[in-house]
């Protein structure tokens, strides 16, 4: 038998222990966000992206010259820059509906800068596309950059991403004897996307949440893409009525462009 004065510490050790987790899970369930409203946050993000592009400009003069290839670069609007052109002037808005877990459909504008559109193929927002990116927020931080091209299949992208990418066309290319590869007339330009066409709520390595994005892109090369393998490709299956949303013919929750029956 154990004695009394252990039995008493023991409960009452038992006590303070079940205390403390009840306080502590109480105080982590009050200090968790909740996502916030769709609607409401796009209207912000918006503000926030207008006045960007209100107060910043590209390089346009640069790509003038048809024989130049120049990197893409922002600035603001103000001393000898004053008399610059505002990206807002030189953006084309898109609206990209986005369905929300209540069956909720809500407009996200989508604004598209194409400072040289290139001459090859146009992406549908499922191919495979070779290309190089560099992302920022709205303060020029930047939280991506791939100088070498890469493959991106868009389907695996940011929503903001695959929907933009329509918007340019891929190059032409030559190979010399040292078998090195030098791209042309490539299409180049910047896409600015509110929270939900990107991370929305989620903190993405040094993307904090609710963050409006920038990407500039260089494509390079288009790859059409079937991605069940059953002879059609994906981007005549992936949303014939224009939606927005993967259609699912058969309502087996498999989009068509993933399912080979």
């Amino acid at each position: 038998m154990q004695p009394l004065k252990y039995v008493f510490l023991k409960n009452k050790l038992f006590y303070i222990i079940s205390v403390f987790v009840l306080f502590y899970s109480c105080k982590k369930e009050e200090e968790i966000e909740l996502p916030r409203d769709v609607a409401v946050q796009v209207v912000e993000d918006v503000q926030n992206i207008e006045a960007f592009l209100s107060t910043h400009f590209y390089n346009y003069e640069d790509f003038q010259n048809p024989d130049l290839q120049p990197e893409l670069v922002f600035d603001t609007i103000s001393g000898v820059n004053s008399d610059k052109t505002p990206l807002i002037d030189q953006v084309v808005k898109q609206t990209v509906r986005y369905k929300t877990s209540d069956d909720v459909y809500v407009d996200h504008p989508l604004y598209t800068l194409v400072a040289r559109q290139g001459i090859g193929q146009t992406p549908s927002k499922v191919d495979s596309t070779y290309l190089s990116y560099e992302g920022l927020l709205l303060n020029k931080a930047q939280f991506d950059r791939s100088l070498t091209p890469v493959w991106f299949d868009l389907i695996s992208v940011v929503r903001g991403f695959r929907e933009g990418m329509p918007a340019l066309k891929s190059g032409e290319f030559t190979v010399d004897k040292n078998n090195i590869t030098t791209f042309t007339n490539y299409g180049q330009g910047a896409l600015f996307m509110p929270s939900r066409l990107g991370y929305y709520n989620t903190l993405s390595g040094s993307i904090p949440a609710y963050s409006p994005l920038i990407f500039k892109i260089s494509l390079y090369l288009v790859k059409q893409t079937d991605h069940d393998g059953d002879g059609i490709l994906s981007a005549d299956e992936y949303d014939r009525d224009g939606d927005g949303i993967p259609d699912d013919t058969d309502g087996d929750s498999i989009p068509d462009y993933l399912d080979a029956d």
